[in-house]
């Protein structure tokens, strides 16, 4: 079984001192119910371990009050973040290689739809995230920057290469999506609303092929506005819970998909076909091979 380097730095704190001063127990939930023996790939799509690791509130400025100090700590929050997920997927997976993903440049989402993700744009980011990013990639095995897409396009892809025999690490939801019967490793921390004193810091997630064809159906029509899509505009989940569900042939989705747009624009058909095929583009998941057929 595989296992991350770690190097060994001079490190005086941890994201947990940042804590009250009580015990936490923590868990991951859902876990499988046995130990699955079949050679798998771990794919781990790691932007958001690099996004938490170099967030700083300004309660932690008494303990970290150097960039210095705050460079040490958030690396030490992504090699920490790195091991969880390793250890807690190999638990119940028998991975023989390990794979992390992060964002590139180039991604050619921005190039067809200039709006993608504006929505982000006032929300300033760390200067720690360009250090950091270097970092992972000289110090850390098996890091690879998804240029031309997003790491989510990549592990969707290693996904396809393995024939399927994936672990995804991943709190995206496109990924849950776009891998249907593949096992998925959230690993989004966070305090139990049910049980005292407890963190959750991973959750193992599966979806079928129903739910998956479903899911992405309803995203298309309604949009994802955490990247600023809209989809149809005026549509919303009721308008999908009433009209489409996961026993639906293809035919039957694309003409909902085409009668919410339809709808969206006013009976407009060129427009409707145009906003249909721009935001299919954006919000699937893509290997590089079928990017080649865009032709972008």
């Amino acid at each position: 079984m595989s296992r991350l380097t770690q190097t060994s730095i001079t490190h005086n704190y941890s994201a947990d001192d940042l804590l009250p001063d009580i015990i936490y127990n923590k868990i991951v939930l859902d876990k499988p119910s046995e130990y699955d023996e079949n050679e798998k790939v771990l794919a781990i799509d790691a932007d958001s371990i690099l996004y938490t690791a170099s967030y700083f509130p300004e309660k932690s400025l008494l303990q970290f009050p150097t960039d210095e100090l705050q460079l040490e700590e958030a690396k030490f929050r992504i090699r920490n973040k790195l091991q969880e997920i390793t250890n807690n997927v190999e638990e119940w997976f028998n991975i023989k290689q390990t794979l992390i993903f992060l964002g590139g440049k180039s991604n050619f989402r921005y190039k067809i739809y200039p709006k993608y993700k504006s929505n982000r744009k006032d929300k300033e980011k760390s200067p720690l995230i360009p250090l950091l990013k270097r970092y992972m990639i000289e110090e850390i095995p098996n890091v690879m920057l998804a240029n031309g897409s997003e790491a989510d396009d990549y592990v969707y892809e290693i996904n396809k290469i393995s024939g399927g025999n994936c672990v995804i690490a991943s709190i995206d939801k496109d990924v849950l999506y776009w891998n249907p019967n593949t096992p998925i490793y959230d690993y989004r921390t966070y305090d139990s609303k049910i049980l005292p004193y407890t963190s959750i810091i991973g959750t193992f997630k599966r979806i079928t092929e129903k739910k998956s064809r479903l899911s992405i159906v309803t995203q298309i029509i309604c949009g994802d506005m955490t990247d600023f899509v809209p989809g149809a505009k005026g549509i919303a989940d009721a308008w999908c819970k009433k009209n489409v569900h996961e026993d639906m042939t293809d035919y039957q989705f694309i003409k909902q998909i085409f009668l919410a747009y339809l709808k969206s624009t006013k009976g407009d058909v060129i427009e409707a076909k145009k906003q249909i095929k721009l935001f299919y583009k954006i919000l699937k998941l893509w290997t590089k091979d079928e990017l080649k057929s865009l032709n972008l």
